[in-house]
């Protein structure tokens, strides 16, 4: 069975799934290039027109959706239009948030689904729900807390959008005001959680999951934890792929994006040379650089194939970095170490942390060594990086280490304000002719990009 799944709602997405594997799953304004929205764009058609297809799958939710602008466009086409389409309405979604964390394969039994909004009945949202495990997905139960709801409306109010919610997260080390919302957020949901009487393990999904504060206290409290990578509406499509296949896929990967051609023709005027990861470690001790690599990871954070990396030995690291990016200042950037090496750098309680979902304290005796990558109170969202999901990158810290003895680098997604991931050479072109950035590494290739001023 092929099967395209669409959730064609606020961060929508399409899963590409063939006898039960994933092909690649990508979000939406990836390509549409209008962070958030997903509006279809002529580049997912094309795709989606050399594949073979037996069934699709089109789903979205009630208050903002492009399912029936998706629906006529492949109604319409030429090459898609005789394939059955199956539609999912917004009362599924809570259940794709389950199904698409099963992905994951954690032998997790209890699942906890925490949103901003959710699901829409009569008269209220599904803000929170509880599944367990056992063979069957079993659905406990259905609250409307409206725990996350209330961190988006002060999100909103503050910065001018729900989606900004790691903005209010960050603010709250040095306002008063944020700090009480997460106070809040963290003391309500505990109680709710505390309420469920769960035991052992808990697989925690939904967009309130994006709160790596609140995860890295919740794991305290299982022997057993998953803070889902895919626990935004960037998920959905994958969920109902696995709901209509009776929880069949399986997944450990975040790397899923489209494989994208590097044709690096159009840097031309620029000055491109064959380089060595020991080459851009040097260059990483004075200079922002960013990697890229062929298939994009998902979700919110670069992961090192589309990132924006810097030493963070350097005392102007974060201005670098700020120069390109233009973040708030109490914003942090996170660090990416060595999964080795990670445990001699920060207090972890959790053998690996590959896709920032936790913050960890630095150790006592490191903290006089890194300048950047540290919050005040000296925590850090970290990725640890190792060979097999990251060879590429993971060589580049290694050759970073050789030069420093530090195993770290400062890692931010690649991107500029209020735009969308880079996905494409094309996208990477337009932000290295706008933004200050003067360096692109393609470890793929071994080619560095030099900008020509």
């Amino acid at each position: 069975m092929n099967i395209i799944s669409i959730y064609a709602s606020h961060d929508g997405c399409v899963t590409y799934i063939q006898n039960n594997k994933i092909i690649f799953h990508t979000q939406i304004d990836r390509y549409n290039r209008i962070k958030h929205y997903s509006y279809p764009v002529k580049k997912i058609i094309q795709e989606l027109e050399k594949l073979k297809i037996d069934k699709i799958l089109i789903c979205h939710n009630y208050w903002n959706h492009c399912s029936g602008i998706w629906a006529d466009l492949i109604k319409n086409n030429r090459k898609l239009k005789n394939i059955e389409i199956i539609y999912y309405a917004d009362k599924y979604h809570h259940l794709f948030h389950a199904y698409c964390a099963l992905t994951w394969n954690r032998n997790i039994k209890n699942i906890l689904v925490c949103d901003g909004r959710g699901t829409v009945f009569e008269d209220h949202f599904e803000n929170e729900s509880f599944y367990t495990f056992d063979k069957n997905l079993n659905h406990i139960l259905t609250e409307k807390n409206r725990i996350g709801e209330r961190y988006e409306i002060f999100t909103e109010k503050h910065f001018g959008s729900v989606h900004d919610c790691g903005k209010t997260m960050a603010w709250s080390l040095y306002d008063e005001r944020p700090a009480n919302l997460q106070n809040s957020f963290e003391s309500e949901l505990t109680e709710f959680i505390n309420k469920l009487n769960i035991n052992g393990d808990l697989h925690f999904t939904g967009g309130c999951a994006q709160n790596v504060l609140y995860n890295s206290k919740l794991k305290n409290k299982f022997d057993k934890i998953f803070c889902d990578p895919f626990n935004g509406d960037f998920g959905l499509s994958l969920g109902a792929a696995n709901f209509y296949l009776h929880n069949k896929i399986k997944n450990d990967n975040i790397f899923l994006g489209i494989p994208q051609e590097l044709d690096i023709s159009i840097f031309g005027k620029h000055k491109i040379s064959d380089v060595s990861p020991e080459d851009v470690a040097k260059i990483l001790l004075e200079y922002p650089v960013a990697i890229f690599q062929s298939r994009s990871e998902q979700g919110q954070r670069g992961l090192g194939n589309r990132s924006l990396l810097m030493n963070p030995l350097h005392e102007e690291c974060q201005d670098k970095l700020n120069t390109i990016k233009k973040r708030e200042w109490f914003r942090p950037f996170a660090c990416s170490v060595l999964l080795e090496a990670a445990h001699d750098w920060f207090d972890m309680d959790l053998e690996e942390s590959p896709y920032m979902m936790y913050v960890f304290d630095l150790k006592e005796n490191k903290k006089n060594i890194l300048k950047s990558g540290i919050s005040k109170d000296f925590k850090s969202r970290i990725q640890t990086v190792d060979q097999v999901r990251c060879k590429n990158y993971y060589n580049l810290i290694k050759a970073f280490e050789s030069i420093t003895g530090v195993p770290i680098v400062i890692n931010t997604s690649l991107n500029l304000p209020g735009e969308v991931v880079v996905e494409s050479l094309f996208d990477l072109y337009d932000l290295f002719e706008t933004s200050k950035l003067e360096y692109i590494y393609l470890p793929e290739i071994n080619k560095l990009i030099k900008k020509h001023n």
